[in-house]
């Protein structure tokens, strides 16, 4: 069994002999080794979507964001505040909450009984000599930002600044009104699969045409760019009117701002007849917002390479990739809708979630069979296509995580 360091130092080797323009070679996928790093370095490390503002309106109110070995409890202090807490107690390190959401006055371990305040501050800590500093004691900080609604943490001591992503993100994501959203549906997707080539699947759309039929009648994204711009040229117009913003903003990897997360906006547009991303084209819920009338568009947005969303008139849709071992992960769905829609009155779950859905199915048979070819001794990487752009993006700004200290 190789040390550590000659683990890394072999990391170090992948990196250099990888070919630009061609997909990764076998070990990144199948290594131990790299998959540890890659949770230390990039799970650990980048923005993680832990839930949304409506799931915890009142003080009191939380929820736990757990991802691999660690738990985090998102709660709603007694002044309002939105704060993210070590979900481990400071006293022999027992999980300090075990629901996974709920409402409370402070938390108490289960263990021997010490309870902590909402803000995470020690509240007593029972035949605990007054010898002790107590106010050392208190459950754990984690990074956390409320973005238009979103909220996000990162297990990161140094975790990357929203400030830039806010300046470039807050004009063209305000019309549509995200905090005033709820949640309408969530869904996991196991995949056995290693989280990379979920990514990568997500990045691109030169598999859309054979394998997602139900997509590619309504999103134009799987046609060559020549073809998708007299459509987006249509409907720059509609946006204004409706108040939809078609700006674009691209700082994903070697674009991004120094000392902050990848992020990134494109409003695009859908064919004739299609208002939103449903399966006849049809409005599937209350117009989001302060959006006016359907443009006939939806909106790609990054906060972060593994939390894309997809915003249309009407509502909009989170993806989440989560790992669960290195051969396994979880696509995550979380739907949003107005937040005073109901169901039954409004909208019709099974209509509102039935792109996606289908879709993210045939994308888990795709994405397991390509984890079985890339688990044959003959796989080798081939070379990509202008199509995948984005998926080569993603690849620079993986191997850049792994190479930073």
């Amino acid at each position: 069994m190789k040390d550590q360091e000659s683990q890394v130092a072999d990391i170090g080797s992948l990196i250099a002999a990888q070919k630009a323009g061609y997909a990764l070679a076998q070990p990144f996928y199948l290594s131990d080794a790299i998959f540890a790093q890659d949770v230390d370095r990039v799970f650990y490390q980048e923005w993680q979507l832990a839930g949304h503002v409506s799931e915890i309106p009142d003080a009191g109110d939380y929820i736990l964001f757990e991802m691999m070995r660690e738990s985090v409890i998102v709660v709603r202090g007694d002044d309002g505040k939105v704060r993210a807490l070590a979900n481990v107690c400071r006293h022999r390190g027992s999980r300090v909450c075990i629901e996974p959401r709920g409402n409370t006055k402070r938390f108490t371990c289960p263990y021997h009984a010490w309870a902590f305040n909402l803000d995470g501050s020690l509240f007593n800590a029972r035949m605990l000599g007054q010898d002790h500093d107590r106010s050392k004691l208190g459950l754990k900080s984690v990074a956390v930002e409320v973005f238009h609604g979103l909220i996000y943490v990162s297990l990161s001591d140094a975790p990357a600044s929203f400030d830039h992503l806010r300046v470039d993100l807050d004009p063209v994501l305000a019309p549509f009104g995200l905090a005033r959203t709820r949640i309408a549906h969530r869904e996991s997707y196991p995949v056995q699969a290693n989280w990379k080539l979920l990514v990568e699947n997500y990045n691109e759309c030169y598999h859309c045409t054979a394998a997602h039929p139900e997509f590619a009648r309504s999103h134009a994204t799987h046609m060559a760019a020549e073809r998708v711009a007299p459509l987006n040229e249509q409907m720059l117009a509609r946006s204004k009117a409706a108040g939809v913003p078609t700006d674009f903003v691209d700082c994903i990897g070697s674009l991004r701002p120094t000392g902050s997360p990848d992020y990134a906006y494109n409003r695009y547009s859908l064919f004739d007849g299609y208002f939103t991303g449903s399966e006849d084209g049809a409005p599937l819920a209350p117009l989001l917002g302060d959006i006016t009338a359907y443009d006939s568009g939806a909106s790609d947005v990054y906060v972060g390479i593994l939390n894309p969303m997809l915003i249309y008139c009407d509502h909009a849709l989170i993806y989440r990739f989560v790992p669960v071992d290195k051969d396994t992960s979880i696509q995550e769905i979380i739907w949003l809708v107005h937040e005073d829609a109901q169901e039954g009155r409004d909208y019709d779950l099974t209509r509102l979630k039935w792109l996606w859905d289908v879709t993210t199915i045939a994308d888990k048979q795709i994405i397991e069979k390509n984890q079985a070819g890339v688990n044959s001794r003959f796989y080798e990487p081939g070379p990509f296509v202008e199509m995948e752009a984005y998926t080569q993006r993603f690849i620079a700004a993986y191997l850049a995580t792994l190479t930073t200290n």
